[in-house]
């Protein structure tokens, strides 16, 4: 079995668990925004009896392509690969989605904004949920975070929960681990070898409810 051949058993298996244990809703419209090569698109399709809509948004062409062609191929009609901006706003409508997935979105060194663009990305979770619709944010790196003075500072999952509710957002305790897959597709990490399935780093999905 390849590193592929796990990733994909769990997108079907607890990939899939993250989000039908998080949301309630039949046929849901999902956001997944940094979808990257759509691994948490398709645990949320799956989790869903692709019955749901997913828009996956990157500003990635080839991982936009790379969705497109593994959708086809699972025969998953309910993803919607969506070019991103470089501003990272949307026009997407108002209170239009049931779900928004922030995976490693939130970073401190991005040039656009000068690391401060979670605000804006929590901005637009806010505009664009329904009421009592839910944000699932899996943050990394956390030491390399900045904050609103622009000033580089070490994060904690409690600093973080702090900042996002004065958004007008709800937070919800859940023991949820995520998987960061970004060496999976690293030509850099392939080269180097040595990355197995068990060696991805994991963390924890912070879950919130728009108020």
């Amino acid at each position: 079995m390849t590193i592929f051949d796990e990733v994909n058993r769990w997108e079907k298996t607890e990939g899939a668990y993250i989000f039908s244990s998080i949301i309630d809703v039949s046929s849901p419209v999902i956001l997944d925004y940094g979808c990257g090569c759509g691994n948490y698109s398709f645990a949320a399709a799956n989790a869903f009896g692709r019955k749901c809509k997913v828009y996956a948004v990157d500003i990635n062409k080839q991982c936009l392509e790379y969705i497109s062609v593994k959708a086809k191929d699972e025969k998953i009609n309910c993803i919607i690969p969506v070019e991103g901006k470089e501003d990272y706003r949307h026009d997407f409508d108002s209170e239009f989605f049931d779900l928004v997935i922030y995976v490693d979105m939130f970073h401190g060194e991005e040039k656009t904004y000068n690391g401060l663009h979670r605000f804006v990305m929590i901005e637009e979770a806010k505009r664009t949920l329904k009421d009592g619709g839910i944000l699932a944010v899996l943050p990394f790196h956390l030491s390399n975070f900045r904050d609103k003075n622009k000033k580089k500072c070490k994060y904690s999952y409690k600093k973080l929960i702090e900042e996002i509710s004065e958004y007008g957002f709800k937070y919800i305790e859940k023991d949820l681990q995520g998987i960061h897959f970004e060496k999976v597709y690293s030509s850099y990490y392939q080269q180097k070898g040595g990355v197995t399935f068990d060696s991805l780093e994991r963390g924890k999905f912070l879950i919130f409810e728009k108020k």
